[in-house]
């Protein structure tokens, strides 16, 4: 019997031939190449299916058989205003960059200036983005799809030695009147020898509409630079959201990467790491929180393809009555990669008995002299301490949203910038008692 990996959705074509001549830079043959050639690998291979292994915990059936076309310029100012206010951390001074369905909106972003460091919007500068459209060796068949359709983004260049002295805040808004749309946007970081820079990503939408959000991101890390990413995920609650994040890491750099995923129906964040050069550090991290229809996948693969190098994963999920997750951590550690350090851990606290987590953890290792380990749990809350809670006034509601904070702020306790924390740890609380709890 064989087994049928990939699905296929033809109207995904037929609607990239209907709308290419009005995508982003038509009128460049180079770039219109580009979005033919990704069409054209992405129908020869389709959508994964449940049989691909990394995708088994997140069914996309529904793309092949739902139809989702690509988001268009949204003018709806306090929509738009209300969403922003939710998501900017004003706490935190320095450039903000708004995308709004997919599209750049410049009334209410303001990009980096700082000497040394160049920022780029697809929009305006798609000959900026050439060389990542045009490497399309590995990318998978949802990156081609992405490639083909992606209606804007940005790209961030660091000049050695240059460390960005405030951080800059990337949101992406959805608004209402977006059901059943597309938002393919791209990033990419690059961050000379030296140069620091720290980047905080929101996801946000509205809250009863069908949209996909896509987002493919590319960052490069020279000798002994410094890059920190931090996402949080607030999408809607019909949402989809995807991200994928390719990272190579230099000489003595160091990458970081936080998030906290909260809201979409479906959400899956991928990130693929490799290690260019030797004593360099690689630290993952994330929380997420699930409830009723609501299924969150972490897929990350780190690459050990140099001595002397470190990783840490931690990860944490909270899954409330008909939430589902799943944790894919997979490191692969080469024949010449000694002295690696590789560490990871995911724990999973379950509310309900009809909640699920799946944990899968990988190492694969072909040296001699390293130092791996992994651990995975999935497990109730402690009746003692939830007890003990309840007898000091606390209501049931109370002592397990208190427990449920205190069981994901290992991810964030020691962040060294007080405003990111508190913000982790704002936009955490309370998630027990919200309205849409089931």
């Amino acid at each position: 019997m064989v087994k049928i990996l990939h699905l296929h959705n033809p109207e995904i074509g037929k609607h990239f031939e209907g709308i290419r001549s009005s995508l982003t830079g038509a009128d460049q043959a180079w770039l219109g190449a580009v979005r033919e050639e990704a069409m054209t690998r992405f129908t020869n291979t389709g959508i994964p299916g449940p049989k691909v292994e990394e995708w088994k915990y997140t069914n996309l059936g529904f793309l092949a058989n739902e139809n989702f076309a690509v988001g268009t310029k949204a003018d709806q100012t306090s929509e738009i205003k209300a969403f922003y206010d939710a998501a900017y951390l004003a706490d935190i001074a320095g450039p903000v960059v708004v995308f709004v369905n997919g599209h750049i909106y410049p009334a209410l972003s303001s990009y980096p200036d700082e000497e040394g460091v160049e920022f780029s919007v697809f929009s305006e500068n798609t000959s900026a983005f050439r060389d990542t459209l045009e490497s399309s060796d590995q990318a998978s068949s949802l990156n081609d799809l992405n490639r083909a359709m992606v209606t804007d983004g940005y790209r961030l260049d660091i000049a050695a030695g240059v460390q960005v002295r405030q951080p800059i805040q990337i949101i992406h808004i959805v608004t209402s009147a977006t059901d059943m749309k597309l938002i393919p946007v791209r990033s990419q970081v690059t961050a000379s020898k030296g140069a620091k820079a720290r980047i905080i990503e929101t996801f946000i939408g509205a809250e009863n509409e069908r949209y996909w959000g896509h987002m493919i991101s590319e960052t490069t890390l020279h000798d002994a630079a410094d890059i920190s990413l931090i996402q949080f995920q607030l999408q809607g609650k019909q949402a989809i959201h995807m991200t994928e994040l390719h990272t190579t890491v230099a000489e003595k750099a160091n990458f970081s990467h936080m998030s906290l995923q909260l809201g979409a129906e479906i959400s899956r964040t991928e990130l693929i790491n490799s290690f260019t050069g030797e004593y360099a550090h690689i630290d993952l991290r994330g929380a997420y929180l699930g409830r009723v229809k609501q299924s969150h996948d972490i897929y990350t693969r780190i690459n050990h393809d140099q001595p002397n190098c470190q990783s840490n994963q931690l990860y944490r999920g909270v899954l409330d009555e008909g939430g589902k997750s799943a944790f894919q951590g997979k490191v692969v550690v080469a024949r010449d990669a000694q002295k690696t350090n590789a560490d990871q851990s995911n724990k999973n606290l379950l509310l309900s008995r009809k909640a699920e987590a799946n944990a899968k953890p990988e190492l694969l290792i072909y040296a001699d002299d390293v130092k791996c380990s992994h651990g995975a749990t999935v497990g109730e809350m402690d009746a003692n301490q939830l007890f003990y809670l309840r007898s000091r006034g606390l209501d049931e509601v109370a002592a397990k949203g208190l427990l449920v904070e205190a069981f994901v702020a290992e991810v964030f306790d020691d962040m060294d910038d007080e405003i990111l924390r508190d913000a982790f740890k704002a936009k955490a609380a309370g998630w027990l008692s919200r309205e849409e709890r089931a």
